[in-house]
């Protein structure tokens, strides 16, 4: 108890600022639904083939993925909040042009421009909450980081279902909205504060994103032990939903029920877990968050029922609990000083990479092998990221200075 008490203590203690940016995510994070609709939209709205609609999304994920390497130098040398909200503007008018479009290239083109700023926020954003905590609390400041983002996931994607059905334009216009509105909270909380023209090595060699891969071994160890449990867990976010509904033929609103379980498991019990495990070694998180996650989505295999589906999603909804906030807080303590973004958007294209090629190589193992074997394929990549983790090595930093 007296570490649930501490942690709350320091919690309260968060500067006022930090409580401005967990609310400006919040409202952007309500507002992004149009990057589940984007496919729906395309095939329905625009009458655009699968494949077109495929190709829009994979430039979307696509430039996602390049914006993450792109914006790690932006972060550092401009600084975390001009960046943050740069992005989230930029982001804003995309979304609302998008609807005035009606030509498959220009689509495309947008999807291009999207990818780019919606890729640019989640780093950027990341690296400033880093800095309003020391090492030591940066598990459970990501904690706080990830309640916000769950907490507009579980609302953004329900309105924008409502919306579809009414008119999918307002999907993008109310996400436009969203980011323009946060970008003003962010505006008015940030600007005349130090963090506004905070640049922590303005003033220093340029050192392009990828070359930290070079200098920094635990870095390169630690990225090579998430993309294969990242590639399992975005399973949830597509082929998931294909199997459910075409192997065990269960409803589309049972799929839409293990969003709201996930959801309500992170709200209600993620922070109190990483208070929980604070003082544990990052390779045991990453270790049991791989396990819980690798389980969760290899036991649907074995599964028939209802039941054993909503069991499994508890399992890996645990392993995201562990590993993610653990994972953002280990690169928040091995950055070197002052190059925070770097290594932040490093592990965004991370995830990006897992969002990429998850769902695409899960598909094609799923259409020429089946189902069961998508799953099988789940449990050894999963293994693989266990097998790294066992012997990454705790948190060192190096020197920001490099050749």
């Amino acid at each position: 108890m007296n570490l649930y008490r501490e942690a709350f203590l320091n919690i309260k203690k968060f500067p006022r600022i930090f409580w401005i940016v967990i609310t400006a995510t919040l409202i952007n994070q309500i507002g992004n639904m149009a990057f589940v609709f984007l496919m729906l939209y395309a095939t329905q709205h625009l009458g655009l083939t699968l494949e077109q609609s495929a190709t829009a999304f994979a430039v979307l994920s696509g430039s996602m993925f390049l914006s993450g390497i792109l914006s790690g130098n932006l972060i550092d040398y401009v600084g975390a909040a001009r960046v943050m909200i740069c992005a989230v503007l930029l982001n804003g008018i995309v979304l609302l042009i998008i609807p005035l479009l009606h030509d498959y290239f220009a689509l495309v083109f947008m999807c291009l421009l999207w990818g780019l700023c919606y890729g640019a926020y989640r780093p950027a954003s990341q690296t400033l909450v880093s800095y309003f905590t020391t090492d030591g609390l940066h598990k459970i400041t990501f904690s706080v980081f990830r309640l916000a983002l769950n907490l507009g996931m579980s609302i953004g994607p329900a309105m924008g279902g409502y919306l579809a059905t009414r008119s999918f334009a307002a999907i993008f216009i109310t996400n436009g909205i969203a980011n323009l509105l946060a970008c003003f909270i962010l505006l008015c909380g940030l600007v005349g504060t130090v963090w506004f023209s905070y640049r922590p090595v303005a003033r220093q060699k340029k050192v392009f994103t990828l070359k930290w891969l070079k200098y920094d071994a635990a870095l390169r160890f630690f990225l090579l032990g998430m993309i294969p449990v990242s590639m399992v867990f975005f399973q949830h976010e597509s082929t998931l939903a294909v199997y459910l509904k075409q192997d065990l033929n269960f409803p589309l609103s049972f799929y839409g029920l293990l969003f709201t379980v996930n959801t309500l498991l992170i709200v209600f019990f993620e922070l109190l877990l990483n208070i929980a495990t604070m003082n544990w070694p990052y390779r045991v998180n990453f270790f049991l968050g791989s396990v819980f996650i690798t389980a969760g989505f290899a036991g649907v295999y074995f599964a028939t029922a209802m039941w054993h589906i909503i069991l499994l999603t508890v399992l890996w909804t645990l392993g995201e609990m562990i590993l993610y906030p653990s994972a953002s807080s280990y690169i928040a303590e091995i950055a070197p000083e002052g190059r925070r973004g770097s290594y932040m958007a490093l592990f965004s294209s991370c995830s990006n990479l897992g969002l990429l090629l998850g769902p695409w190589s899960g598909a094609a193992v799923m259409q020429h092998f089946g189902g069961g074997a998508l799953w099988i394929a789940c449990g050894i990549c999963g293994v693989v990221s266990m097998a790294i983790f066992h012997f990454l090595k705790e948190p060192i930093k190096i020197s920001q200075h490099v050749n």
